[in-house]
């Protein structure tokens, strides 16, 4: 197991409970990591949530442009009893890692700030383990 794989494993009952109903943030690591590093967490940790089926993402809002034909805008299933972004979970991280954006400089870079806010970013709604509702 590497270093980020060991963070994740002994963090992440502690995230579910500090960042349920919200995004997981790009806060969530650690202070020796390198900024690489940290989006590394993030995206990993991210898939194990939606792998977990702890959390789901709704399509980002990009997707309904019509320019949009790299990924597939109509891929949706009901879950939860709600519309969710229904492509597979390593394709969703495909995504995401493909607009994040590329050159921020640190975990409080406005780009980073802004890419929470836009468009492209899908949103993500919790699953309550004991009722099944989604909330975020």
């Amino acid at each position: 197991m590497n270093k980020i794989e060991k963070f994740i494993h002994l963090n992440y009952e502690e995230l579910i409970e500090d960042c349920f109903g919200q995004w997981i943030g790009f806060w969530y690591g650690d202070a020796n990591f390198t900024l690489e590093e940290t989006k590394e967490v993030f995206f990993q940790t991210l898939k194990k949530l939606l792998d977990d089926d702890l959390v789901v993402l709704f399509p980002p809002y990009t997707m309904f442009n019509t320019k949009i034909s790299r990924w597939d805008k109509t891929k949706t299933t009901i879950k939860y009893g709600q519309t969710i972004w229904g492509l597979p979970n390593d394709k969703i991280i495909e995504y995401i890692k493909s607009v994040f954006p590329k050159d921020i400089k640190d975990e409080n870079d406005l780009k980073l700030t802004n890419f929470w806010y836009s468009e492209d970013c899908p949103q993500i709604g919790w699953i309550d383990q004991e009722t099944g509702k989604i909330s975020g």
